[in-house]
């Protein structure tokens, strides 16, 4: 039998506290933390100190800790190197299958769209998406709202502060009430929809990629122009959208009971 040893306790300490706010949501404030792992205060605050300045935790207004996005980035790293490209082909297939659209896959790399891969519409007239993109923009596309929508509190103030909602078409939603609102129909209804709001003739559907540890992984979803991504179309298109990422999520280990009427 394997027996466990504390051969760096500081480093076994800074692990307990990073699975301890992974399981508070919420966070927890410095004497929760200290209640709740039993280390001394003055080592306590060492561990946050060195665990605040390489992002892995962060203090949030309300004095609580909560993870920070080096934990995510290294969440991103991992499913990279599980090659998420080849795992996500066989469901852009799909998509492109069920829609006829440009499907897309897309990550969140520094703050910003980064698209992995894509596969073109059939269709003559079509939605012709670039590998390599990257965008910074997010509240104004279906991609960018799936990311604003899961990503926490925190990552949308950050955003609007250091982003902005630029404007870029008359449909751009630049009121960041009216943007609180949608981003809460997008965590209702598991997908995004962009209605001309980058682009005028151009309408997106996006849905989140969970993987195993419950997280954002990534986000796929479809492009195409207006006349035939129609608004009387968006709830069914949705709904494809939104099953077909979630099988590409239970095939990265998310555990899920929707899936089964498309795929």
């Amino acid at each position: 039998m394997l027996v466990k040893r504390s051969l760096v306790p500081a480093l076994e300490r800074g692990l307990g506290i990073i699975e301890l706010l992974e399981e508070e949501k919420d966070g927890l404030t410095f004497s929760e933390l200290q209640i709740k792992s039993g280390i001394p205060k003055p080592s306590l605050a060492r561990i946050l100190n060195i665990l605040e300045d390489y992002d892995y935790v962060r203090t949030f207004s309300d004095g609580k800790y909560k993870l920070g996005f080096k934990l995510l980035s290294l969440g991103y790293s991992v499913y990279s190197q599980l090659d998420l490209v080849s795992e996500a082909k066989p469901f852009l297939l799909k998509l492109v299958e069920l829609t006829r659209e440009t499907a897309e896959l897309a990550v969140l790399d520094r703050g910003e769209i980064l698209y992995l891969d894509k596969i073109d519409s059939p269709e003559p007239m079509r939605l012709v998406a670039r590998i390599g993109s990257r965008y910074k923009t997010l509240h104004c596309t279906a991609v960018g709202k799936v990311f604003l929508a899961y990503m926490g509190e925190e990552f949308l103030k950050e955003y609007i502060s250091k982003v902005g909602l630029i404007k870029f078409t008359e449909n751009t939603i630049v009121d960041e009430d009216i943007l609180r609102k949608e981003l809460d129909e997008v965590r209702t209804q598991e997908y995004a929809f962009d209605d001309e709001e980058v682009r005028i003739g151009v309408r997106r559907i996006a849905s989140p990629v969970f993987g195993s540890f419950k997280g954002l992984v990534a986000v796929i979803g479809i492009a195409g122009p207006t006349f035939r991504i129609t608004l009387d179309k968006k709830e069914e298109l949705g709904e494809i959208v939104k099953e077909v990422a979630m099988g590409l999520s239970v095939k990265l280990g998310y555990e899920s009971e929707i899936v089964g009427k498309i795929l």
